[in-house]
């Protein structure tokens, strides 16, 4: 018997400019850091050995990891020296003048609200880089070489139309912005346009609807600039989630992940954004092309033509996703375990058995450490049964302290689903001696799992840096890589007489590989330091591509990885992609320099892009203080 579906939920009411009524999302935020204006972590005020996290709770650990991993250091801990950035008014001071195309603007004017455009410095300056080393290195000192002429929100698609029509007529170069979280130079300006033609940051964040909900397929149709939390308050109205929890989830956008092919924590469980995505609207300067909406696609799934795309083929206005019910039970818990190798023999075994937790993520002895070194301060009780439990594994057990690992590992579901998955994972782990920790260190990562950027910018402020960056590999490659990439890192600093901390969780299990994810810091010491960052990033990339890893697994090719992206693609597989970007932007006005090594004028050859490369790679003397010789990827 045939069953009707439910309704959808009505098509919400035409946008509105509510710009008086609330900021915009940019305005919220920190335009040299993460997260709110007001969320900072800083040192206590009576005691400089305790750093107070954002929510005002103590961390003991955290300069005395500092103080021993980076700076090698015993006894008594210094005062950590503060080095503070530029301020707003002198970063604005800094911006260099702007290139504002009149008929552009005139013709946009016509089709938008005023507060729909900005032209305003700090509007400028908020939306000109994303949120790396690199990028808030820069913002801090002053180093601009572009910065966006203007910045835009749409309210609709329909906006979007005029924006693109606009842009492609009067030869305007626009960038797609979500949520600005990105770390691989996504959003920035490239500089290397000789044509100097107007650049335009397209911020999505006004574009938050919930356009429909149908709950019989589970499937919902989303305007792109809504963020993790406002999209999964939306659909906790009908009883339903995304499953989508990257790092970034508080800030970054829907669009934001769909155009650099995000992952989040739970991705065992939900996939990775190319499977939650089902269709697209995307407006490009050839026209508006909306991928057929079906339960798998047949002949060439379009999708993937702008997943990952990170805007150079159009801009991603509206997408319809699978959703999930809110499941019933989430029970996290921690696991130790002996050795990292031993921890990703137990991840291995799992998923050749096809036994799927939620969530598997695995530190390895460097980064567990850090893991501990940000715990907040516990009750006593729990402060002895962590000692008991230290004790036990050393002397019963036998593991040693320097090699210890972490693990943690989510199930959701029903009770029963959860029950089964941990009845068939616990004997696996324990068959690689791991040892589970209970709950509370599950419940201990739910809280901190956002924490990272507050660390990283702790650090800037404090004569310190942190950055990230990833990989996907085969399995085969696994332990090689991570081995390797930490040697090549620990290479360079050893080379340039400095030190440096890394660290490594693997997570996202494949049946064929997995992601490694590394964290890195050192000690600032002078205006050198981002010259010896980007050797170290030089170094860790060419040892994960010595090891088939793929250039990034959730963070996006943006401009740092342009330098490598033909020999990971291959010259004839690059030459057809620029051929479908030639054809879809005809004249080069969509974010250009990001994933593709494509020149700044339209309709150049072959040669001329070859030649061009060195342009649009990462080491190039942005950023860098004059007299600079930056360091050269090899192509």
């Amino acid at each position: 018997m045939a069953t009707s579906s439910p309704p959808a939920v009505s098509p919400a009411p035409a946008a509105v400019d509510n710009s008086a009524l609330k900021e915009d999302a940019y305005q919220r935020i920190k335009w040299n850091g993460w997260g709110a204006k007001h969320a900072v972590m800083k040192v206590d005020e009576q005691d400089h050995t305790v750093v107070r996290h954002v929510n005002g709770k103590p961390i003991r650990g955290l300069i005395p990891f500092l103080h021993k991993e980076i700076n090698g250091g015993d006894g008594p801990l210094p005062r950590l020296e503060a080095t503070p950035g530029l301020s707003l008014e002198e970063a604005l001071a800094k911006l260099p003048a702007s290139v504002v195309n009149d008929a552009f603007i005139a013709q946009v004017q016509k089709g938008l609200q005023p507060s729909q455009i900005r032209l305003d410095g700090e509007s400028r300056l908020t939306h000109l880089f994303g949120k790396n080393y690199r990028d808030l290195w820069r913002l801090r000192k002053g180093f601009f070489e572009r910065a966006p002429d203007a910045v835009v929100l749409p309210q609709s698609h329909d906006d979007c139309v005029k924006l693109v029509e606009a842009a492609h007529k009067h030869n305007v170069v626009i960038i797609p912005f979500g949520g600005g979280t990105n770390v691989t130079g996504c959003v920035e300006p490239n500089p290397f346009d000789p044509a100097r033609r107007m650049i335009v940051s397209i911020d999505m964040r006004r574009m938050t609807r919930m356009l429909s909900i149908d709950k019989e397929s589970r499937v919902a149709t989303f305007e792109v600039g809504v963020m993790g939390p406002d999209l999964d308050e939306k659909l906790g109205r009908h009883g339903f989630m995304f499953g989508h929890d990257p790092d970034s989830y508080i800030y970054s956008t829907l669009g934001g992940w769909i155009a650099a092919r995000g992952s989040g924590a739970m991705s065992n469980k939900y996939g990775d954004i190319e499977q939650m995505v089902l269709s697209m609207k995307i407006v490009t300067p050839t026209g508006v092309i909306e991928t057929p909406l079906t339960s798998r696609p047949c002949g060439v799934d379009l999708n993937g033509m702008f997943i990952g795309s990170e805007g150079i083929f159009g801009i991603i206005t509206e997408a319809v996703v699978k959703v999930e019910p809110i499941p019933p039970v989430k029970h996290y818990e921690g696991y130790l375990f002996p050795s990292f190798e031993a921890g990703y023999s137990a991840f291995y075994k799992c998923t050749a058995k096809g036994i799927h937790p939620t969530c598997m993520r695995l530190y390895d002895e460097d980064d567990t450490r850090m893991s501990f070194a940000m715990k907040w301060d516990e009750p006593a009780y729990k402060t002895a049964l962590s000692k008991a439990i230290k004790t036990y594994l050393t002397n019963v057990k036998g593991f040693k302290i320097e090699k210890m690992c972490l693990v943690i590992l989510g199930f959701e579901g029903s009770r029963a689903e959860v029950n089964h998955q941990r009845d068939l994972t616990t004997p696996v782990f324990r068959q690689f001696d791991g040892f589970c920790v209970g709950q509370s260190a599950g419940a201990g990562w739910q809280e901190k799992k956002y924490d990272l950027p507050y660390i990283r910018d702790f650090a800037l402020a404090h004569a310190h840096w942190a950055d990230v960056f990833e990989t996907s590999v085969l399995y085969a490659e696994a332990i090689p890589c991570w081995r390797a990439v930490k040697e090549a890192v620990r290479n360079v600093w050893k080379q340039h007489g400095k030190r440096g901390w890394i660290g490594c969780h693997a997570a996202h299990q494949y049946r064929f590989g997995c992601c490694l994810y590394f964290t890195f810091a050192s000690a600032q010491k002078d205006d050198r330091d981002l010259e010896v960052f980007l050797k170290l990033k030089t170094a860790a990339t060419e040892a994960i591509l010595k090891h088939r890893g793929n250039l990034s697994h959730h963070h996006g090719i943006g401009f740092e990885h342009v330098p490598w992206i033909e020999r990971y693609f291959g010259t004839p597989t690059l030459d057809l992609l620029l051929k479908f970007k030639k054809d879809v932007d005809p004249k080069n006005i969509l974010n250009p320099g990001k994933l593709l090594p494509v020149a700044a004028n339209a309709g150049e050859s072959k040669a001329a892009l070859t030649a061009r490369r060195k342009e649009v790679q990462m080491f190039d003397k942005m950023g860098l203080p004059k007299g600079s010789k930056a360091p050269q990827a090899k192509l």
